[in-house]
């Protein structure tokens, strides 16, 4: 970066202004700097062309005279040299300097703008590229989504559609395999009440069925029973109510392994069951 002394100094070194005590040092600075070398170029050259251009004028007889006069008295004496106060007096040859050095930096200023916005519209080519990238993805991730979603509901249709199948499949062997007891009424006032069980010896666990059970009072469950004469008592299949028809259909499963099942009966107990069916209370009875 050249400062302001040193535009002032190559200004009055190329007009041969510049004190012979700074030249050696500003030649040195010169040598160092490309950018002081090249500005002090251009001034020299905006100098001469200034100088040039200048029309021819004949000096007067008078006046050629004293000049003469003058060097002849200079060669005898060293007149000192007063450095000028800035902006006191602008002969030709420093207005052309400051001319040069403010076209350099105008020029230079110039430069610098248009790099400036030739960056800018460089950045706004790949700013619009990217958002040209971003759309294109965007509607690539768009479309990869809407297939992903077809794909899976697609998938999801299938799987509902096997597990049905596997539930039928599975009630198909279950009603195959299991084995029918169609217990009978022992309520006098309720006749008509009824149970069905369908039990599965092999998986131990069954389905009850019940119609026309009375509904309870609070504090009371139905439980159900499996009679087994390998077992030395009947063995607890859980509780249940009914409904306010008298209807239930519950999954059930022993609370141990009935390896000969011949009976089920339901008895009307207190709330949460028993360990032994009160044999007064018996509702309904049926053997396989």
């Amino acid at each position: 970066m050249i400062s302001d002394l040193q535009e002032e100094q190559a200004c009055f070194y190329v007009l041969g202004l510049l004190p012979e005590n700074e030249v050696q040092a500003f030649e040195a600075e010169i040598r160092q700097s490309a950018e002081l070398s090249e500005l002090v170029a251009s001034l020299n050259n905006a100098t001469l062309s200034l100088a040039r251009s200048a029309p021819p004028v004949e000096l007067p007889a008078e006046a050629k005279r004293r000049l003469l006069e003058a060097v002849s008295r200079s060669q005898d004496r060293i007149v000192p040299f007063e450095r000028p106060r800035r902006f006191a007096f602008l002969p030709w040859g420093i207005a052309a300097c400051l001319a040069a050095i403010l076209y350099s930096q105008w020029n230079a200023a110039e430069r610098d703008r248009t790099n400036h916005q030739s960056s800018l519209l460089n950045r706004d080519a790949e700013l619009k590229n990217t958002q040209d990238r971003l759309r294109e993805a965007e509607a690539s991730f768009a479309t990869t989504q809407q297939q992903l979603n077809e794909r899976l509901a697609t998938a999801e249709l299938a799987r509902n559609e096997l597990l049905a199948r596997v539930a039928s499949l599975e009630q198909k062997d279950f009603i195959a395999q299991a084995k029918i007891a169609v217990m009978s009424s022992k309520l006098k006032d309720r006749p008509q009440a009824v149970a069905v069980s369908l039990w599965d010896q092999e998986k131990q666990s069954g389905l009850l069925v019940v119609e026309n059970l009375p509904v309870l009072d609070a504090g009371k469950d139905y439980q159900l029973w499996v009679i087994d004469p390998s077992v030395a008592a009947p063995v607890s299949a859980g509780v249940f109510k009914v409904d306010a028809t008298g209807k239930v259909r519950v999954i059930f499963k022993p609370n141990q392994q009935t390896p000969t099942a011949a009976t089920f009966a339901v008895t009307e107990e207190n709330e949460g069951g028993v360990q032994s069916p009160t044999m007064d209370k018996m509702v309904v009875i049926g053997g396989v």
